[in-house]
């Protein structure tokens, strides 16, 4: 059984991560486990594999973003406890869960149209289920939040109206209508 090691990057901006992750897993049999964005525009890369191949990584990555001037630190952690790995794992959230599922559920074969018909209600109603108890469904209540919770909220919704770009840059008033207007959607559906 091999030990299990956790390679940490943290750079300044999401350019720096990119080209950092992308090194290292270039570099070494490593697995991208997370990217962390935190405030003030830092930027951590999670890296896991084994001691030598995180190590690699590491080193990988922080050599390729050198002309960058982004980086802020590095560290490599071996045998990682199993507390600081929860700590680390990101939370499976019901979406991607949910995500999952439509997935595994879409239909494959030629005849799409057939397996809609087919599966029209049960796709009603999963749509119908979608409605989180822990969403503000009130124009009142969307009003008085900050922008950044509403796209939190947008995101966890995964809007048709928007995609992840428009809602990353979407004004409060363009955030809160969508919203809205996709809660209408499903309530009616």
């Amino acid at each position: 059984m091999s030990v299990e090691s956790l390679g940490m990057i943290e750079v300044r901006g999401f350019l720096g991560a990119v080209v950092a992750a992308d090194a290292a897993l270039k570099a070494a049999d490593v697995n991208l486990q997370d990217v962390q964005i935190t405030s003030g525009g830092l930027v951590t890369v999670l890296l896991r594999g084994d001691v030598s191949a995180v190590n690699a990584s590491v080193d990988a990555g922080v050599s390729s973003i050198d002309q960058l001037g982004c980086l802020i630190s590095q560290h490599v952690i071996s045998r990682l406890d199993g507390q600081v790995d929860e700590m680390t794992t990101p939370p499976k959230g019901p979406t991607e869960e949910q995500k999952s599922g439509e997935i595994e559920e879409n239909p494959s074969s030629a005849d799409v149209s057939k397996a809609n018909t087919a599966t029209a209600s049960d796709n009603d109603q999963k749509t119908k289920d979608t409605l989180k108890p822990d969403w503000i469904i009130s124009k009142e209540e969307l009003e008085k939040m900050k922008v950044t919770e509403l796209r939190r909220q947008a995101y966890q919704m995964n809007l048709q109206m928007m995609s992840k770009t428009q809602i990353k840059r979407g004004s409060k008033n363009s955030l809160i209508k969508a919203i809205l207007s996709d809660i209408e959607r499903r309530r009616n559906e």
